[in-house]
């Protein structure tokens, strides 16, 4: 079987230490009151705390989300209100100003794809309107604006590093008034070993070795039986669902320890370098919505705009080029003229393989596939 281009980096990543502790001085890790978590939802809960709001009050939040971080505000016992964004996703701080009242004690950005919001205008509208700022950097981790690290702006941030780098599982928090007033505990070991094994059957995959991925699904599932557990059994750190159990978890000493394998340099520069060499094969063929890459910036993604985003995706995935669809569907508390107006990007925008475990030919399989299924569109 040919290999599978991975939409996130695999145990395949994991072939070479990279720098000792290193990590431990490469900003959020290095900052002063920086805790892990599960993940990024697990940091945004226990991150609210640090920013003394009035219970209940109100936070805003962007049209275009996810929906769990919605749904981990309300669980925390916030009300929400929503803004709009410009056509490239930025903050409308003229609309935020409009929904502003006294019961509003917080502002909720998220920086898309590794791209930062404007944070000077965003910080000097919080400070003036005595909001707190709170920096969702799930798909930017390592990612800089002219000079500034995305995440050290807010009065708290959260991050999702699996994402990023291959580890099966973990979040980061950032606050600048103390860390989290719960003890978190490790993460499940049931958990920590599902998710490992998923990073080494994709990783399988991506090196082609489907008869060895074969052999290992089939021994695992007969572990599981032999065992009397399932996987619904465990909790996971990704997926659109709102789990309560994730609360109560901090990150695993594997995944802390797999951070010696990352030399972030590497892992920005490959991301660049993947992500300008996409952009150039696909530029004229589709709409980039984020064809220019500012200095510093740490792409998670090739955004692409296609037509039919789901056939798009399963041809894809019939090539072996795997990407994603990202948050297709508002949270049901959102406003329907809100979201609407957001409503291309949750049926156009796919989400294309640009990571640091990818090579130059890589990327050119991923450009011919996405060109081989735009020529069967109809």
């Amino acid at each position: 079987m040919r290999s599978v281009i991975p939409v996130y980096p695999t145990s395949a990543s994991l072939v070479r230490p990279g720098r000792g502790r290193a990590w431990r001085e490469w900003f959020p890790f290095s900052s002063g009151t920086g805790t892990w978590t599960f993940s990024g939802r697990v940091a945004l809960y226990h991150g609210l705390p640090s920013l003394n709001l009035p219970a209940q009050s109100t936070i805003l939040v962007p049209a275009y989300h996810q929906g769990v971080e919605i749904d981990t505000l309300l669980a925390a016992g916030y009300r929400l209100r929503y803004y709009r964004l410009t056509e490239d996703l930025r903050v409308d701080l003229g609309d935020v100003e409009r929904r502003m009242d006294q019961t509003i004690s917080a502002l909720y950005i998220i920086h898309y794809f590794g791209f930062s919001q404007p944070l000077d205008s965003i910080r000097q509208f919080c400070d003036a309107h005595r909001l707190r700022l709170i920096e969702d950097c799930a798909l930017s981790l390592f990612s800089q604006d002219r000079g500034t690290w995305l995440g050290s702006v807010g009065d708290m941030a959260l991050f999702s590093v699996y994402k990023t780098l291959a580890l099966p599982h973990g979040g980061f928090l950032v606050t600048t008034n103390g860390s989290p007033p719960v003890k978190l505990h490790s993460a499940p070991l049931r958990s920590t070993l599902v998710q490992t094994l998923d990073l080494v059957h994709q990783g399988l995959r991506a090196r082609g070795w489907e008869k060895v991925e074969r052999r290992l699904t089939r021994s695992s599932r007969r572990v599981s039986r032999i065992l009397g557990w399932s996987r619904s059994q465990t909790v996971g750190s990704g997926g659109s669902d709102w789990d309560p159990r994730l609360l109560a978890f901090g990150v695993s000493t594997w995944s802390r320890w797999l951070m010696q394998f990352t030399d972030r340099d590497e892992v920005v520069a490959r991301r660049r370098a993947n992500f300008l060499r996409l952009a150039s094969l696909l530029g004229v063929h589709l709409p980039l919505p984020f064809s220019q890459l500012p200095q510093g910036v740490c792409p998670l993604f090739l955004p692409v705009l296609v037509p039919d985003k789901i056939r798009f995706q399963q041809g894809l995935e019939r090539l072996g080029v795997q990407s994603v669809n990202l948050w297709d569907v508002a949270h049901p508390t959102c406003p329907s003229e809100l979201a609407e107006e957001v409503s291309g990007w949750r049926r156009h925008c796919l989400e294309l393989p640009i990571h640091q475990e990818l090579s130059p030919q890589d990327v050119d399989r991923v450009a011919d596939a996405v060109l081989c299924v735009l020529a069967d569109q109809p």
